[in-house]
């Protein structure tokens, strides 16, 4: 009886160490567990190292058209369905699925300008789309970052700190 509880044990501060090191903060009141941190990144040569999410969401809305730098400002996104979008949709933009695709249609047709983001398939792509335009900004993974991209941070908040506020939630194991 002493084994298992003392197996017991040590499964569950290995899985804290392991948890701790990933990002993940375990099963909140939901049902979920928040996770990995999603990164928001922009081209190396962005001059912007960090946002408010206030000014992320004036950003990803298209509500600010350029950069500090004069680069347009173009927004890439991952397929809906993906957990990353929809932390995005609520975090960021506030919005549900309906909500933003209505949101773009109405701005189309209001004459504003700016089209919908551009949807890659995965973060591989968003990565390297990133990479090769200049004025892009997606987000990916944290685990997914290379040195071929700029993380900003987000409210004074790196994606490696505790309390970085993009964590991704899914369901936690039944």
């Amino acid at each position: 009886m002493v084994a298992a509880i003392l197996t017991f044990w040590l499964a569950r501060m290995a899985w804290g160490e392991v948890a701790t090191a990933y990002g993940a903060s375990g099963e909140d009141a939901n049902g979920e567990i928040a996770g990995e941190a999603l990164a928001i990144i922009v081209n190396k040569a962005n001059p912007v190292d960090e946002l408010s999410l206030e000014d992320l969401r004036k950003y990803f809305r298209l509500e600010r058209d350029r950069w500090s730098n004069d680069k347009k400002i173009t927004v890439v996104m991952l397929p809906s369905g993906t957990p990353e979008r929809e932390l995005v949709l609520r975090e960021i933009y506030h919005f549900t699925e309906g909500e933003f695709s209505q949101f773009f249609i109405q701005r189309s047709f209001a004459g504003r300008g700016g089209s919908a983001p551009k949807e890659l398939a995965s973060s591989v792509n968003v990565r390297k789309f990133v990479f090769n335009v200049p004025g892009a900004i997606g987000f990916i993974r944290a685990g997914e970052v290379d040195d071929s991209v700029k993380v900003l941070r987000v409210g004074g908040r790196a994606p490696t700190d505790k309390d970085y506020p993009l964590k991704i939630t899914e369901p936690a194991a039944k």
